[in-house]
């Protein structure tokens, strides 16, 4: 038995400078790996969010459109993007308003970015055609 620890001396305690430096290098490579990929997953996640912001905001136009039997608003809107802004979005059909706030699942204000809505209901990211 003594032959098995003589190898070790009591006491000693901690790591070699080369066990570290190993360590620190491998910890190193992982995170060059990892660190690219990760912003990649953020800039994706960022436009599939914009994404689904402005379809949603389409597919709330048509439910407009389809409970107003209409397939007009009253007019073009600019920069809609806070609650206000979607309020105001509406087409009136004998005297009765349907607004867009109440077709936007949860009110969820104010919307990721802004959007240009022409008078037949197509929706645009304000700032592009």
């Amino acid at each position: 038995m003594r032959k098995l620890l003589k190898p070790w001396r009591h006491g000693e305690k901690g790591f070699t400078l080369v066990e570290l430096l190993v360590v620190i290098a491998l910890l190193g490579l992982l995170v060059a790996i990892a660190v690219p990929n990760v912003i990649q997953f953020i800039g994706r996640g960022e436009q599939e969010s914009k994404d689904t912001d402005e379809h949603n905001v389409q597919t709330a136009v048509l439910a407009l459109f389809a409970d107003a039997g209409k397939h007009t608003l009253d007019q073009s809107y600019f920069d809609i993007q806070t609650k206000t802004d979607v309020e105001g979005v509406k087409a009136t059909v004998n005297g009765t308003e349907y607004t867009l706030d109440n077709y936007l699942l949860g009110g969820q204000y104010p919307l990721i970015q802004a959007y240009d809505i022409s008078i037949d209901g197509l929706v645009t990211v304000s700032g592009t055609s």
